[in-house]
C-alpha cells in the first residue's frame, strides 16, 4: 500500500517569530490559562507563527512549483517591523472560538507581502484567499464541549487581559510543513526565502 505521506505534505507560509517573543506569548498564555482552567486547548508558544496563506495538504512533486513562486513573491519586500497590539477572540455559533493576540506596526506591508504571495501561488493553482487578512497569533482554541454561558465567562475574562509591550523585525518568509497528531501540530521549515529589495545598477 502507498504511504500517502510521501506523496502529499500538509503546508502553509508564514512568518516566524523570534524567541523572546515566543516565551512573551508563553507568559500571555499562562495569563489567560489561569482565568479559564482546561475549557482551552492552548497552543505551544515554540510553534507561534503570523500565517500568511494555508496550503492544504500538497502533492510533493509540486513542491519546486511552490518554492519557487514564494520566491518570485518576496522580490520587492524589504524586511519590517511588528508589533503585538491587543488580545482578541474569533466567535461561532456557540460564541468564543478561537483567542488570539493582534499584530500592529508596519501592517500595511505585512497586507502587501500576503496579496504578493496570494497571486504568486495563484498562478501554479492556489485559490486566493477571499477573507479578509486579518495579521494575529493564535493562542488557543475553546474545546468542542464548552458551553455557550462558560464561553461568554471566558471571553469577558480574556477582554479584560493587558498585552506585555513585545516588537520584532521580520525579514523573512517560510514555507512550513504541519504535522496534525494526538499532542497537537508540529512544525518543519521547508525552505526560506529572505525579504530583500533588489538593488539597481544605476
Amino acid at each position: 500500500m502507498t504511504d500517502s505521506t510521501l506523496e502529499h505534505v500538509r503546508l502553509f507560509v508564514a512568518c516566524e517569530v523570534p524567541d523572546d517573543v515566543k516565551d512573551t506569548i508563553g507568559e500571555v498564555i499562562e495569563g489567560l490559562r489561569q482565568k479559564s482552567g482546561t475549557a482551552v486547548r492552548w497552543i505551544k508558544p515554540d510553534g507561534v507563527h503570523v500565517t500568511l496563506k494555508f496550503l492544504g495538504e500538497v502533492p510533493t512533486k509540486k513542491l519546486p512549483a511552490v518554492k519557487l513562486a514564494i520566491q518570485e513573491a518576496v522580490v520587492g519586500h524589504s524586511p519590517f517591523e511588528l508589533e503585538f497590539s491587543t488580545i482578541g477572540t474569533f466567535g461561532g455559533r456557540e460564541g468564543l472560538r478561537i483567542m488570539w493576540v493582534g499584530i500592529a506596526g508596519d501592517v500595511l506591508r505585512l497586507e502587501a507581502l500576503v496579496r504578493a504571495v496570494n497571486a504568486a501561488l495563484a498562478v501554479v493553482g492556489f485559490e486566493p484567499e477571499r477573507r479578509p487578512f486579518r495579521p494575529h497569533l493564535t493562542l488557543g482554541r475553546v474545546r468542542d464541549e464548552i458551553s455557550t454561558r462558560h464561553r461568554a465567562e471566558i471571553e469577558v475574562a480574556v477582554g479584560k487581559s493587558g498585552v506585555p509591550n513585545a516588537s520584532w523585525r521580520t525579514a523573512q518568509v517560510s514555507l512550513m510543513r504541519s504535522r496534525l497528531t494526538t499532542q497537537g501540530a508540529s512544525y518543519e521549515v521547508l525552505a526560506t526565502f529572505p525579504l530583500r529589495v533588489m538593488q539597481s545598477n544605476n
